[in-house]
């Protein structure tokens, strides 16, 4: 009788633990067939639903977590949706997030992210025209936002602003990974000198939550000019 109950039990086991590991595997296919352009529900029946969602003025992301029940490998899947259309997607090794992996980027195709302004002022030597496309951007706010500490985010982001410029609009969405406006605020200094449309440093300065904070941005981005 103990036999058999062992037996039965050990079938149980391998039952589930197959289907576990089937339905990771599916995960890791289902990879491949995510594309650029491709709406939400597509996604989800695809990946299905999200554990994590997070989302600021532009953009919406979508992360999974995907584990081998064998081997205990997990997969982290990282989706971006700009006008409810898959923009971009990242999956690494989640035994090692949240350190840097390669990050994949789709092209921007046909989506419309806006045109580059021209620099606010012709004399301006110091930043040239355009700034920093929406991949290269992409692929910034990405590494910066899966570093785990703040320090270590802010340490990133003066090395990858050096020899780049950014719309005000790319500095909004950088100041977005934080909450607070202090955090902001210290993403500002950073990203301040480097942005090269004045014309819309209002947008910057809207995007802030208390009154205080406003002024605090606005000595920072008259700073920034000189």
């Amino acid at each position: 009788m103990k036999t058999k109950t062992f037996i039965a039990l050990a079938l149980i086991i391998s039952s589930i633990s197959f289907c576990s590991c089937g339905s990771y595997m599916t995960g890791k296919s289902a990879i491949m067939k995510v594309e650029k352009g491709m709406a939400k529900k597509e996604v989800v029946s695809l990946l299905g639903e999200p554990d994590f969602r997070r989302f600021d003025e532009q953009v919406e992301e979508w992360e999974y977590k995907k584990t081998n029940p064998l081997t205990a490998e997990t997969t982290i899947i990282i989706v971006n949706f700009i006008n409810e259309r898959v923009s971009n997607m990242n999956s690494f090794d989640g035994d090692n997030y949240p350190a840097n992996p390669p990050v994949a980027i789709y092209p921007p195709g046909d989506i419309d992210y806006g045109k580059h302004p021209h620099p606010s002022r012709p004399d301006d030597h110091r930043r040239p025209s355009r700034a920093i496309n929406e991949k290269d951007f992409q692929q910034l706010y990405n590494k910066v936002k899966q570093k785990p500490f703040k320090d270590d985010q802010l340490e990133l982001l003066e090395m990858g602003v050096t020899n780049k410029n950014f719309t005000c609009k790319q500095c909004i969405r950088l100041m977005s990974i934080y909450t607070f406006d202090d955090d902001k605020l210290e993403v500002l200094e950073i990203v301040a000198p480097h942005i090269v449309d004045s014309e819309n440093y209002e947008d910057i300065i809207k995007s802030l939550s208390f009154l205080s904070s406003e002024e605090k941005a606005n000595k920072i981005l008259r700073r920034s000019q000189k």
